[in-house]
């Protein structure tokens, strides 16, 4: 989004600072204060200016963004909740590129070695925590290489792994629910376990129904990128074994592979699209070579602020309410003049909604018994990294961590009536969220993306994974208050405008939706802040007995 004629980046920041004061002030801990669609929209033009170039990690624009925020945060007298008296926790970041010169794979069989092609045949990337891997071994193919007891599957029952490397089909059965076969179906989570059977190189295949969406072939576009890592600090442990000879295979190469073992490649892959391949020694060998380029450490915050509770006890217990700053800045090969992400609903949107929030518990008469820690992060567009790494490294106690409510690209293009609440039925946050809202007449939908498995790709998963309640609403897919099809206006925005230099302040943004939506989250974090009792997991739910300690 170009500058609006005449409006510099003062002017906008001078509007954001007064319009605060005309809210209307809460009285009460029981009175639901009023939320301003005029100083959301102060915030999110501010933030989706093309001055800050799309809030990319690391950038001069990021930091624009952190400062303004901190701002804010020290002129509703927020503590400072980063390091050192700070508003700032920093983040140590870096890149890495593969050396594409010294990348090497081959396939041994019957004594015969072939060198495959970088790009045609297999792919790899850079890796900041694994970044050089050298690795020959024996291919064990082991069906989608899932170790899931709960749920009485196991695709490494029998194999020896040991110095092995591991053939392994992407994804997930179709049979998991939808939540539990995105965690069970990462390649992290996958190579975790076989890292702890003794593997030492690791492949993947994608399936059949994956090569329709996302094609092999599109990978080698990626070669040149860039990845990022936050840096683990000196003083912390490495701990667990790492696999760090890593390749994504063609289905070509795999075919090769199955031949030699004497299988059918398309009788086992169309197996794995219901059902589970049982693992088998391949008779191939395989040497994987890679090594990283990697950048100088960098910095780039995550931005923390708290209102203190009032609870003599509590107060020292936190309810996060985050949202990711980033955004993912300028594109390299834009299809227009305009190469500015600005990231106006994804999500300057969320901060707005988040400082808004912020500012009905600055200016109300009663604190919340519990503190409120609000957590604008970075790196969420990187790989959900700097809400990851303050899991990790909170700059509080974190078993003092209750709970996590998240805000991220709320799609306020539309009056919504009803929402999607990731995470809700897995914990006691279910039953506050059903009371939130009902009490401002919203309903409750159902995910209407169950395949993308959405509850695993925001920010609050970070917390999931620490063991910590946590939900993330979104504008459901419902008429809207106008009787429009709130399900079409969500998916135009995905499939026309997410992640493009569309996503502007030339949207038709409705502030007021905004307000709403402060609304509803402000009730989430109040209802958690003053309970008797922190929140806990459902019985048997999946996530909690995975990661709660």
């Amino acid at each position: 989004m170009k500058l609006r004629k005449g409006l510099s980046v003062l002017t906008l920041a001078a509007l954001a600072a007064c319009t605060g004061a005309q809210v209307e002030k809460a009285t009460s801990d029981s009175t639901i204060p009023s939320f301003s669609a005029d100083r959301i929209e102060a915030d999110v033009t501010f933030l989706a200016d093309d001055l800050l170039r799309g809030r990319d990690t690391g950038s001069e624009g990021y930091r624009i963004a952190a400062n303004y925020v901190a701002a804010e945060y020290a002129r509703l007298g927020l503590k400072p909740a980063g390091t050192d008296g700070s508003y700032f926790q920093e983040v140590p970041f870096q890149k890495a590129k593969l050396n594409q010169e010294t990348a090497t794979m081959s396939l041994t069989i019957g004594g015969d070695e072939k060198a495959l092609t970088l790009g045609d045949d297999y792919y790899v990337g850079g890796d900041v925590r694994a970044p050089a891997g050298d690795q020959t071994g024996d291919i064990v193919f082991a069906g989608y290489g899932i170790y899931a007891p709960e749920l009485g599957h196991d695709d490494l029952e029998g194999l020896d792994l040991d110095g092995k490397i591991v053939l392994v089909i992407s994804g997930a059965p179709t049979t998991f629910q939808t939540e539990i076969r995105a965690h069970h179906g990462s390649s992290t989570t996958k190579k975790a376990e076989l890292a702890k059977r003794g593997a030492v190189g690791y492949i993947t295949v994608n399936s059949l129904s994956n090569e329709k969406r996302r094609p092999f072939s599109r990978l080698k576009k990626y070669l040149d990128y860039e990845t990022f890592d936050w840096v683990m600090p000196a003083t912390e442990s490495e701990g667990a074994p790492v696999i760090a000879a890593s390749a994504s295979i063609s289905h070509d190469v795999a075919k090769t592979i199955f031949t030699a073992a004497g299988k059918s490649f398309e009788e086992v892959m169309n197996e794995a699209e219901v059902g589970a391949p049982e693992g088998f020694d391949t008779a191939v060998k395989a040497h994987i070579k890679l090594e990283s380029v990697l950048s100088e450490v960098f910095y780039s915050p995550n931005v923390l602020g708290v209102i203190e509770g009032s609870d003599p006890t509590l107060k020292d217990e936190y309810v996060v309410l985050s949202a990711h700053l980033d955004h993912i800045g300028e594109s390299l090969h834009p299809k227009g003049d305009d190469k500015v992400n600005n990231g106006a609903i994804d999500n300057a949107t969320g901060v707005a909604v988040m400082m808004d929030v912020a500012r009905a518990y600055a200016r109300a008469d009663v604190k919340p018994r519990r503190s409120i820690l609000f957590a604008a992060v970075v790196a969420e567009e990187k790989g959900l990294l700097g809400a990851e790494y303050f899991a990790h490294f909170p700059t509080v106690e974190k078993s003092s961590l209750v709970a996590n409510v998240n805000l991220d690209m709320p799609i306020l293009l539309y009056d919504f009536s009803d929402v999607v609440a990731f995470g809700a039925d897995r914990s006691s946050l279910g039953p506050v969220t059903d009371k939130a809202l009902a009490e401002i007449g919203l309903s409750l939908s159902p995910d209407p993306m169950p395949e993308e498995g959405i509850f695993t790709r925001s920010d609050h998963y970070r917390f999931v994974q620490q063991g910590i309640p946590s939900v993330f609403l979104v504008t459901g897919w419902g008429k809207t208050t106008l009787g429009e099809d709130g399900g079409a206006i969500f998916r135009e925005f995905l499939g026309k405008t997410y992640h493009s230099p569309h996503d502007d302040l030339t949207q038709a943004i409705n502030y007021e939706a905004g307000a709403k939506f402060a609304k509803v989250n402000w009730l989430i974090v109040n209802a958690v802040a003053n309970a008797d009792e922190r929140p806990t997991w459902n019985d048997g739910d999946f996530f909690g007995q995975t990661f709660s300690k």
